[in-house]
């Protein structure tokens, strides 16, 4: 099945047509989607044709606590999360809302996950756009001799991801809750390799046990790519670590050659809340997705701005780093082993982890520090802990790891000028 009309068409409007009209195209889809697509969504209708600075700025929290009223479906959030919770632990993630509306969790790097919805519309919208944003001329003219080859290890399988298969782009997706080993094999002749930060590092460190492994691209997504990781994967595939910045409320940036990262200002309206002379909170407008309204979303991600323009010539806003999402990989002990964490130890990354979590509902802000055998959780809703314990049990079963022992902790003391760390891992030993 080739790609669809609508899939090209962005792909080329993206790579081609958007650079050289980048200003008045924005302006022109903000300003339609502010006069059309805002009142189709109940939340929005009292504030049709106010301009968008008198608008409200809202949150993730606001839009879990009134769901119906920011899609246009008037889909529930009860509704929306059974779809997707049951694709969670079924591992089917085909099954889709009414109006064939696909629906996601988000990993909850903010503390408190997210639920997004799109259209097939929108899905083959984001599937050009991504691929105009993402793919280098090395893996265009790829394309046009053979079917292009990308592996995706993450948490979840989506529509989302098929809409970009077709006959010229050819996908495998590996699911992050199965041992890594067992994916290494289908890594040769890959073209596009995409997984967040800590999985390319460890798939890095491990390709030594595989021949024939060069992709065109390296891609991190889901997690911040701290430089360390970023040179240990650079020197093993002989490629720059390209990143994608994505959220619940979209897609937000992408990097260039320059190493810099693109806020998605063709599509999504950033307005910085700024916090000092360099860092801000964006606060989103996605004026292509009229599914699920996205109107000045307030995000807690911290974005460091680039001075100046782009070397790469590309236009729009820079950002040079996303703070707030710098997690550790934790570990497991083997099933049936006695000696502590070693060679064998069972890896649980941040991504993996953090959909765990939200699958025992909404935590709210949290930290999980492991300690040994011992992982120390702290909860702004302390009455959760059975059901993260649970959850983490459930996820440790799966893995093929020991079930490490779930504690309450109470809440740490945190160094505000330091990355966010959720995720910790203290100890990796009995203490």
């Amino acid at each position: 099945m080739g790609a669809s009309p609508t899939t090209l068409a962005a792909l080329a409007r993206e790579r081609w047509w958007l650079p050289r009209h980048h200003d008045a195209a924005r302006a022109r889809g903000l300003a339609t989607f502010l006069r059309r697509d805002l009142p189709r969504a109940s939340f929005y209708r009292a504030w049709a044709g106010r301009p968008l600075a008198e608008l409200p700025v809202v949150t993730k929290a606001d839009v879990l606590a009134d769901f119906a009223a920011f899609n246009r479906h008037g889909i529930t959030l009860e509704a929306a999360l059974e779809v997707a919770e049951a694709a969670e632990r079924s591992r089917d993630f085909a099954p889709t809302l009414p109006h064939d509306v696909t629906v996601g969790l988000s990993s909850g790097t903010s503390g408190t996950r997210g639920v997004f919805l799109v259209s097939p519309a929108e899905r083959q919208l984001w599937a050009g756009i991504l691929m105009g944003q993402v793919l280098a001329p090395a893996s265009l003219r790829t394309i046009a001799r053979r079917p292009l080859r990308v592996a995706l290890f993450l948490r979840a399988d989506s529509n989302l991801y098929q809409t970009l298969a077709s006959r010229r782009v050819h996908f495998s997706w590996h699911d992050l809750r199965a041992p890594l080993e067992e994916h290494l094999p289908a890594l040769v002749g890959v073209d596009v390799l995409v997984a967040p930060a800590s999985v390319l590092r460890a798939i890095a460190e491990r390709t030594g046990l595989t021949e024939g492994v060069a992709p065109l691209q390296v891609v991190s997504v889901a997690e911040t790519l701290d430089p360390e990781d970023e040179a240990v994967v650079r020197a093993t595939f002989g490629r720059p670590v390209e990143q994608i910045y994505q959220a619940t409320e979209g897609l937000l940036a992408t990097s260039c050659r320059a190493g810099r990262l693109h806020l998605n200002e063709g599509h999504v309206h950033v307005e910085p809340e700024w916090l000092d002379h360099r860092l801000f909170h964006p606060v989103v407008t996605d004026f292509t997705r009229t599914t699920q309204l996205v109107v000045r979303h307030r995000l807690d991600d911290v974005l460091v701005a680039a001075p100046g323009p782009c070397p790469c010539g590309r236009p729009g806003r820079t950002i040079s780093e996303v703070l707030g999402r710098a997690d550790d990989v934790l570990v497991l002990r083997p099933t049936g082993d006695d000696g502590g964490a070693g060679p064998r130890a069972v890896p649980v990354y941040p991504d993996v982890l953090r959909h765990a979590l939200a699958l025992a509902g909404d935590l709210g802000d949290h930290r999980v520090e492991q300690h040994g055998r011992q992982w120390r959780v702290a909860l702004r809703r302390p009455e959760r802990l059975p059901a993260v314990a649970a959850e983490v049990g459930r996820l440790a079963e799966r893995l093929g790891g020991r079930v490490p022992e779930v504690v309450a902790m109470p809440w740490p003391a945190e160094d505000p000028t330091a990355k966010r760390r959720r995720i910790r891992r203290v100890s990796e030993g009995d203490g």
